[in-house]
């Protein structure tokens, strides 16, 4: 019998993907496979935003523990924190395309921090469950879905879930895996803080509300209706963005194909009104997936919509990897061996002992005469070291003025390099913030800032977090003439010099009646209900710190006042007026 048993879990155990409380953890899952009779050996689903996912290539002669040792190490390079920190594994997926890539192989690698991978194990252990393997949610639900391949052409996978994951395939073969904190517990959440009920009755009206679609006797949906689908389209908007940084990143590659259609699935699409808004704000033909393949499940009482990633867990297959579980963890070894002892032919006891008691009586003769020959040689040789010893003293006084100032030279040089290698060029950034500018967007603000952090984007300073590295972040805010503006810009920021990553916070748009100008303000056409606003984080390459030293973060700030609406007809100007102010505090870098 096959069973499929979804089970909320209560808020604050687990964390956009990661495993927070691993003691209430593992209470909910020895109650839950208890009370349902379920085998202890499972597989997990991982996905989260600080998995480290990304397709390097490698020479094709790597083979083995070479390329086990390559992986591991190009994960450090990638990441600003130890190998011992970091689970590693990773998967083959065929050679590089083209007549320059013949000797080049691709390499899909994960990496997770150890850290987060403990305190998931430690709930299984406490739950008494036996982990099989640790796979990404994303390679789980495309093993899940059966579709035809596309030739020439590359398929896009959307599971809009409690995150979104996506994944981009090539010939079945997948090419980029991202994890997303934009999804339904965001806007359950959100929900529950906005309309002032719990997060399990948030859960509920979501799914049964969606975008909305009913109305009352007025004509108007009521105001939980109302304020149900304001919810899901602004976290719609989210998972829209989320969606299109992926596309960017994927189109970046020099090879990369055009993408013939969309699969999207997911607990999301099941709700009223949402995968039609999602397929209208993609503007991509969507692809059926196939799930005839699927076993047969008793008592099936949820959407196959949710089941995807564990129907393809349930599929032990070399494509679940990566498996994250720690190293030790993933194959048991054991070896013996067994000696036995012959009793034929073997000495009486008595002869044994004598001929033992022979044997240490003459070593004890040949280490006397040893050692009374090894005193007197050494007499001789403690008084040569000891004239030795006071001539070596006198030359090293004489030299210590000599061996102080190379070590002050060194260090000043050290301390010079360090400051020039941190050294980020802002003029040049702020000269291509204004060349990738179209013309239907335009700032409003823009925020510089120099700072440490965690290693993943948008992430601030925490305790433990590992030093030495800063990330340069430009935050912007302005508006576009429309909301399908917004993606387009960021697609143009990943253009910059340096850019790795271009996060979306937010953006607003006036309904019809012109209700939410506060939010909007006067600088985006006074009011337009065709404008929208927007922020974005652009994060570029990290810096080295200049020296071990705290140093404060520098910052650059450039603020624009509010700009009146164009006349009919004209077009908003594509960067900052010329009466803009920069600050920058003492201690920062340029």
């Amino acid at each position: 019998m096959r069973q499929a048993i979804v089970h909320p879990l209560p808020v604050g155990l687990v964390v956009d993907g990661e495993v927070v409380d691993s003691d209430g953890l593992a209470t909910e899952l020895r109650s839950l496979f208890q009370e349902h009779g379920l085998p202890r050996d499972v597989r997990v689903g991982l996905a989260h935003p600080r998995l480290m996912v990304r397709l390097v290539e490698l020479p094709a002669t790597l083979d083995g523990s070479d390329l086990d040792s390559a992986v591991r190490h190009l994960a450090t390079d990638l990441l600003p924190v130890g190998l011992d920190q970091l689970v590693v594994d990773y998967r083959r997926i065929g050679r590089v395309p083209g007549e320059n890539g013949d000797g080049q192989q691709r390499i899909l690698m994960a990496a997770a921090r150890v850290d987060g991978i403990d305190r998931l194990m430690q709930a299984l252990d406490a739950a008494g469950l036996r982990a099989q393997g640790i796979a990404l949610s994303g390679l789980a639900m495309v093993s899940a879905l059966d579709h035809a391949l596309m030739p020439g052409e590359a398929i896009l996978y959307v599971q809009a879930g409690a995150l979104t994951n996506v994944v981009i395939t090539e010939d079945g073969q997948p090419l980029l895996v991202r994890a997303a904190s934009a999804g339904s517990e965001a806007i359950a959440t959100g929900l529950a803080e906005r309309a002032g009920i719990s997060h399990e009755a948030a859960r509920a009206q979501i799914a049964t509300i969606g975008l909305g679609t009913g109305a009352n006797a007025a004509g108007k949906p009521d105001e939980m209706e109302a304020t149900v689908a304001q919810q899901v389209r602004e976290g719609l908007r989210r998972v829209v963005a989320e969606v299109q940084s992926s596309r960017g990143v994927y189109a970046a590659r020099p090879d990369a194909c055009a993408i013939g259609g969309i699969v999207l699935t997911g607990s999301m699409t099941t709700w009223p009104g949402v995968a039609q808004a999602l397929e209208d704000e993609l503007h991509l033909p969507v692809v059926v997936a196939d799930r005839e393949s699927w076993p047969q499940i008793d008592g099936l009482g949820a959407a196959p919509e949710r089941l995807d990633v564990v129907v393809g867990l349930s599929r032990a297959t070399e494509a679940l990897r990566p498996d994250l579980r720690a190293a030790g963890t993933k194959t048991s070894y054991r070896a013996g061996r067994h000696e036995r002892a012959g009793t034929g032919n073997r000495p009486p006891l008595i002869a044994q002992v004598g001929g033992a008691m022979l044997a240490l009586v003459l070593v004890a003769i040949v280490y006397l005469v040893v050692i009374s020959n090894q005193v007197s040689s050494d007499r001789e040789r403690l008084g040569q070291i000891q004239g030795e010893l006071v001539a070596a003293e006198q030359k090293t006084a004489a030299l210590k003025p000599y061996d102080d100032f190379a070590k002050a030279a060194a260090k000043r040089h050290d301390a010079v390099a360090s400051v020039a290698k941190a050294r980020f060029k802002w003029d040049r950034t702020l000269t291509e913030i204004a060349r990738v500018a179209p013309d239907n967007v335009w700032l409003t603000t823009m925020d510089g800032t120099l700072a440490p952090t965690n290693g993943a984007p948008g992430a601030t300073p925490v305790a433990g977090a590992p030093s030495g590295m800063l990330t340069p972040t430009l935050k912007l805010a302005g508006c576009a003439a429309h909301e399908r503006n917004v993606p387009a810009y960021i697609d143009r920021l990943h253009l910059m010099t340096g850019v790795t990553e271009v996060g979306f916070s937010r953006a607003e748009k006036l309904d019809k009646k012109g209700e939410g100008a506060s939010a909007v303000g006067g600088d985006c056409f006074n009011n337009d209900t065709k404008a929208a606003k927007f922020e974005l984080s652009t994060f570029f390459k990290q810096q080295p710190a200049p020296g071990a030293a705290a140093t404060p973060a520098a910052t650059t700030t450039t603020t624009t006042p509010a700009t009146p609406a164009p006349a009919a007809g004209t077009t908003p100007p594509a960067t900052a007026p010329a009466n803009q102010t920069a600050a920058v505090p003492t201690g920062g870098s340029r």
